[in-house]
């Protein structure tokens, strides 16, 4: 996919747009301009014209005849070329004419606002009619003769006016549009060097550097401040994804040599010399016995990966409802001759409304195991254990307790961590690899749900499991009880 510049963007369309603001203002300006200029001319135009009909009087006489006076006609209204003037009576008499083509001019024109050229000068003329005869005696007041005059003058000095102006007004919107966008352009590179500083900030990560350190325009900068934000936060989450990825590597590899070294030397030891049959029975059950270890930890390794696998996907809405409390008591069958072993008791409290989740039934089993199991390995002989479930605010609540010695506050932070052993010494005698709370925290995680450790004031440790309610099916049958 082509790359592009937010920059370069927002700038082009602040110019096309600040192009289009100044080409809208150049014309109306021009045509406001115009109109007005237009106005003012033909008002001097129209004074001009009247002017004119002044001079058209009645002569003396026992038969007065319209005349008119030319020797007090008004001075051209510009010096580019002579105005041009045309009188006549109602009656069609010709009273007055500039020149004879001013006759056949205005005997053509019938608006009364005209445009026109003459001898190559572009002219402007106004047409009064019926204007009445001013200057007449007293006796006369009653004649109906009335005057049609034609004015026009030269509009090359408004024509040049109008575009000296319209020049000026365009000189004036370039100026502005060229400070316009240098200060839309620096406003625009002031605006985005948060991003650039952030950027710059964010190409400084590594695998052994995960500070991003954003400088302090990028955190007080309202619309980069979330980006920020967001950004040492999925750094925080990727630098402790990659540092328990390494960990866990680590881990694994050393979990992995153990049992692999013992079974090692366990053959090498067999082979080393012949022996007898009952000696290579006992190695081979020693060696039997190492690989069950290690097919236990990698069954608990593919477990948790597929348990990640499934918080990846979030398939767990398009499982049916299962039935909570038969996981549990399932789980409590498998674990009873280990009960039994211990001399420990695992009860299940009464609970009188049905617990149902979406998850896969197995991995319910799995972690109610993992945890009545840690439960029954940690609480005294002669102890119980025991597993309570309620319903709260629409989740389904498990809580499984035992009267042991509790988890000491130093490794409370990290119960939930791989590979980490509370009692090293414990967990190694009784084969486990510090993988069961690990698995069963994502097994819940992958379900929407929480697990926590609270510490009874009575002592012991007591884990509390919620996962997100749901009803069942029309078709599932009716859920278990706690006896």
């Amino acid at each position: 996919m082509k790359t592009f510049s937010i920059k370069r963007r927002i700038v082009s369309g602040v110019v096309v747009a600040e192009l289009f603001l100044v080409a809208a203002l150049l014309v109306l300006a021009t045509m406001l301009m115009r109109s007005h200029a237009r106005r003012s001319f033909d008002a001097a135009l129209y004074g001009r014209a009247m002017s004119v009909a002044a001079l058209v009087r009645f002569s003396e006489g026992p038969h007065p005849q319209l005349e008119f006076d030319g020797s007090l006609l008004p001075k051209t209204l510009t010096s580019a070329a002579p105005d041009l003037y045309y009188v006549e009576s109602s009656d069609g008499k010709v009273l007055a004419a500039s020149t004879p083509e001013a006759s056949r001019i205005f005997g053509q024109q019938e608006s009364m606002n005209a445009e026109f050229e003459f001898q190559g000068t572009p002219y402007r003329a106004v047409h009064l009619q019926r204007l009445p005869v001013l200057d007449k005696e007293e006796d006369d007041s009653g004649s109906d003769v009335t005057l049609n005059v034609s004015y026009a003058a030269s509009s090359l000095d408004l024509r040049r006016s109008l575009m000296r102006a319209a020049s000026t007004v365009l000189a004036a919107g370039v100026v502005l549009l060229g400070l316009s966008v240098w200060f839309s352009v620096w406003a625009i590179n002031s605006g985005l060097r948060p991003l650039s500083d952030l950027a710059i900030s964010a190409g400084s990560i590594s695998a052994s550097n995960w500070q991003l350190n954003p400088a302090a325009s990028a955190i007080h900068t309202v619309e980069v401040a979330p980006l920020t934000r967001a950004m040492k936060a999925m750094l925080e989450t990727l630098r402790t994804a990659f540092e328990q990825q390494r960990d866990f590597t680590a881990n694994a590899a050393h979990e992995l040599k153990t049992p692999v070294a013992i079974l090692k030397s366990t053959l090498q030891l067999l082979v080393q010399q012949p022996r007898s049959n009952e000696v290579y029975q006992t190695g081979l059950n020693d060696a039997l016995a190492d690989l069950a270890r290690l097919e236990a930890l990698l069954h608990s390794l593919l477990r948790l990966a597929r348990a990640e696998q499934r918080i990846a996907q979030g398939s767990q809405d398009a499982m049916s409802a299962v039935d909570i409390v038969g996981t549990c008591e399932s789980a409590i069958v498998r674990l009873a001759p280990f009960a039994r072993s211990r001399v420990i008791k695992v009860a299940l409290a009464a609970c009188d409304e049905p617990l149902f989740a979406r998850a896969d039934p197995e991995d319910l089993e799995i972690i109610w195991t993992n945890l009545i199991e840690n439960a029954i390995r940690y609480a005294p002989a002669q102890s119980e254990v025991i597993v309570s479930g309620m319903r709260n605010n629409g989740y389904s609540r498990i809580e499984v307790r035992d009267s042991g010695p509790g988890v000491p506050p130093e490794d409370v932070p990290y119960i939930f961590d791989r590979f980490h052993r509370g009692d090293r010494s414990r967990s190694r005698e009784s084969g486990g690899y510090g993988l069961g709370l690990a698995i069963t925290k994502t097994l819940v995680d992958a379900y929407g749900g929480s697990i926590s450790l609270v510490r009874p004031e009575s002592g012991g440790a007591c884990f509390v499991v919620e996962l997100p309610g749901s009803l069942p099916s029309k078709d599932q049958p009716e859920p278990l009880r706690f006896a």
